[in-house]
């Protein structure tokens, strides 16, 4: 018996398509071709992901938000709510309850239950070693995101982040999870800071924290970064100084209500902050000379001196934090508070000097590499700090560079 032919083979050709640039966020982060159906598209069905192709960008740009003279951060200042790129549109937001069943969360998929899991056994673990502040990530924050679902999807915005450094096959995935949960967080809380109240000071005061959180998190890859500075200068600095707003725009209702033993440890470090005298500090020392030497506007000189003098307060507390986790960030991040609004313009604007004094905070946070949002952030901005500057002007980080023990 003779077998049949086989029919003619074909060379297999590519199905012809064109090109769009109008697909979802997550097509865009992954580089390939969105379907763009709606509700979801089929790439973001296939793979289990929350699709926000959905036609519709923030209910706030930055500008109108900004056009409320009355409401605006004054000069320096950055309110810590970082501006989505593009991000669905939020539902109307209210506590869930029996009558109201998930009424402003339809969102909720599968995926974000594990994200909140993750976070209430492992995340929230790690910001403290203080048992009443790990209660408090654990259990207030994320009772306050079921009445505020910018906060909720910003807690998933970090879990996913922290989630992504042990999960290498599902990092991607992980990350885009993230972009879209901070932009549509974003999306809600920007319109709420124009028209600040008491009534939501406190849950926008602890989002500015979870933004600034996210921001330190990031990938410092900049195809995958979800919050974009301009300049040399990392977003988290600006973001962590806005909240000072929020603290202004309270009144001191925060530390007078049931929260307030959590603010009792910054108040005391503010405290020794005021009445300390800082020791000398010989790398420093070095750089206050040059900047007096080399920098010949008086009031720049001034401003210099600051950000530097600042800088010795902040090593000392770190020094005398000793073994007190908490405490050792503490005295770094109030180095973020402290600086005055000139210093911070100079670094906005890249002033050379003031990125070398930058440079010298980079150490303190090469001392915290032991916090996964932190970690890396060391060494990775005195690289930046180092690409911007010329040969005369990497002379004056000799020391923070020997001190990190970074290789140019």
């Amino acid at each position: 018996m003779t077998s049949s032919p086989k029919p003619p083979q074909h060379p297999h050709k590519r199905r012809p398509h064109s090109k769009t640039k109008t697909g979802c966020r997550v097509c865009k982060a992954r580089k390939v071709k969105c379907g763009e159906e709606r509700p979801s598209c089929r790439n973001c069905v296939r793979r289990q992901l929350r699709c926000d192709f959905d036609g519709c960008r923030a209910t706030a740009s930055p500008s109108s938000v900004n056009d409320d003279s009355n409401h605006s951060p004054g000069p320096g200042q950055h309110v810590a709510v970082a501006h989505p790129i593009e991000s669905p549109r939020p539902g109307p937001p209210g506590p869930l309850t029996a009558g109201t069943g998930l009424a402003g969360y339809s969102w909720v998929t599968a995926l974000d239950l594990e994200l909140l899991h993750h976070y209430t056994i492992s995340t929230c673990l790690t910001f403290s070693s203080h048992q009443m502040t790990r209660d408090f990530w654990r259990v207030n924050l994320p009772q306050m995101g079921f009445t505020h679902p910018y906060i909720l999807r910003g807690i998933l915005s970090l879990s996913a982040l922290h989630l992504a450094r042990s999960r290498a096959s599902q990092r991607d995935m992980l990350i885009e999870q993230a972009i879209i949960h901070h932009n549509a967080a974003s999306a809600m809380a920007l319109p709420l800071i124009s028209s600040i109240n008491p009534d939501i000071t406190m849950p926008l005061t602890y989002f500015s924290i979870l933004t600034s959180n996210i921001a330190f998190a990031s990938p410092k890859e900049p195809s995958n970064f979800l919050i974009i500075s301009d300049g040399i200068v990392p977003e988290w600095l600006l973001l962590l100084r806005g909240v000072r707003t929020f603290f202004e725009a309270d009144g001191g209702a925060m530390h007078a209500s049931s929260l307030g033993m959590m603010f009792y440890a910054g108040r005391r470090l503010d405290e020794a902050w005021e009445r300390q005298e800082p020791d000398e500090h010989e790398g420093l020392k070095d750089l206050e000379c040059r900047i007096q030497t080399h920098v010949y506007d008086r009031k720049k000189v001034e401003v210099l001196l600051s950000g530097t003098c600042s800088l010795k307060r902040a090593f000392q507390l770190f020094r005398d934090s000793g073994d007190d986790d908490d405490m050792r960030l503490r005295s770094v991040c109030i180095w973020m508070f402290k600086i005055n609004d000139e210093f911070v313009s100079l670094l906005r604007a890249d002033d050379h000097e003031a990125l070398c004094v930058l440079g010298f905070f980079c150490v303190l946070l090469e001392r915290l590499d032991n916090k996964w949002w932190i970690k890396g952030w060391g060494v990775h901005l005195i690289e930046r700090i180092y690409s911007a500057l010329d040969e005369g002007y990497r002379l004056w980080i000799r020391w923070p560079i020997e001190e990190i023990g970074w290789a140019p």
